[in-house]
């Protein structure tokens, strides 16, 4: 038995030895295209890639010629757009998430804008207002100066003085309003962008759910295109099915989201419609509609209605129709 452990111990001592110190060679092709076997790695092998063998001929590693120099400021800079994309795709989903979580509803989000904008709006307006009785005191003040000299006489200094301040006054207005306006855009801006991202996250969300459990879903109110022209020729078309059956205009036409204005009476609609890439396909779309109705029992009536099932269905037929 003892015989046999030593034995095995010395048997996997050898195998171990011998692979540890076994040869490899460098096999490459050189400028006259000859394939060149070596015990060493020679300096043009390094430039043209090379093979790692064994002494038996066994492949071991295959490496890729060594970069230029151009080519490796290249892939630096091709690897940092990569990392910048890989970092803005991960802000992007920390904003979704975001966003989200802090509105459940397109209303929350024009309230929460309303909240931000109000006090600003109210400030705006009494800058304006005040701008406009400085305007009327202005209009007084040159007057009476007007009057002076063409009586030929010299505008007394008072006057003169009253009416620098009061364009001083008017420019540190113009001011205000310009920074108020400017305060107030950005927001709104910010905003619009949120309202439209939200309304694209919640179609992508209807579209899974919808994929997952077809009973979510009365009607087939899902349109899928498989080709960029196919998409985009489907996608004109849902612009003129909004524009046809929407209660009032479209405030947002984009490439991914078309909305129309809310509805302002219990027989009115607005039409969302927003296309949605599908997982795992590279030019595939779902174009989703979705349906909302005046604020009041009598619209929530309107939008369980067979009419509203018919739109839906009306526009799948639609895009079916014309884009195919």
């Amino acid at each position: 038995m003892r015989f046999w452990f030593v034995f095995f111990i010395s048997a996997t001592f050898l195998l171990a030895s011998n692979s540890l110190f076994a040869k490899n060679y460098y096999r490459y092709t050189d400028a006259n295209g000859k394939v060149v076997v070596k015990d060493y790695l020679p300096t043009e092998a390094v430039k043209t890639g090379y093979d790692i063998i064994s002494e038996t001929g066994r492949l071991i590693e295959k490496v890729a010629p060594a970069l230029t120099k151009e080519q490796r400021i290249a892939e630096n800079i091709r690897l940092q757009q990569l990392e910048q994309q890989a970092e803005s795709r991960k802000k992007e989903r920390q904003r979704d998430t975001l966003l989200l979580r802090q509105y459940k509803t397109v209303n929350d989000i024009e309230r929460t804008k309303n909240s931000q904008t109000g006090t600003l709006k109210i400030n705006l307006r009494i800058v304006e207002s005040h701008t406009k009785s400085l305007e009327r005191k202005l209009a007084e003040q040159e007057a009476k100066a007007a009057d002076y000299e063409r009586k030929g006489r010299a505008v007394p200094e008072m006057t003169l003085h009253e009416i620098a301040a009061i364009k001083n006054q008017i420019a540190v207005n113009q001011d205000s309003v310009n920074r108020y306006n400017a305060q107030i855009n950005g927001i709104e801006e910010q905003f619009q962008k949120d309202l439209i991202r939200f309304q694209e996250l919640k179609a992508e969300i209807f579209v899974q759910n919808s994929l997952r459990d077809p009973n979510l879903i009365e009607v087939k109110d899902i349109y899928n295109c498989t080709t960029k022209i196919h998409c985009d020729k489907a996608w004109s078309y849902a612009q003129i099915f909004a524009l046809e059956n929407a209660s009032h205009p479209l405030n947002i036409i984009t490439n991914t989201l078309i909305v129309s204005r809310k509805p302002q009476a219990d027989d009115e609609v607005a039409l969302t419609i927003t296309k949605v890439p599908q997982k795992n396909e590279l030019e595939s779309m779902n174009i989703v509609i979705k349906v909302d109705c005046f604020s009041s029992n009598k619209g929530k009536q309107l939008c369980q209605s067979p009419n509203v099932s018919a739109m839906k269905q009306r526009f799948v037929d639609y895009l079916t129709n014309n884009s195919e």
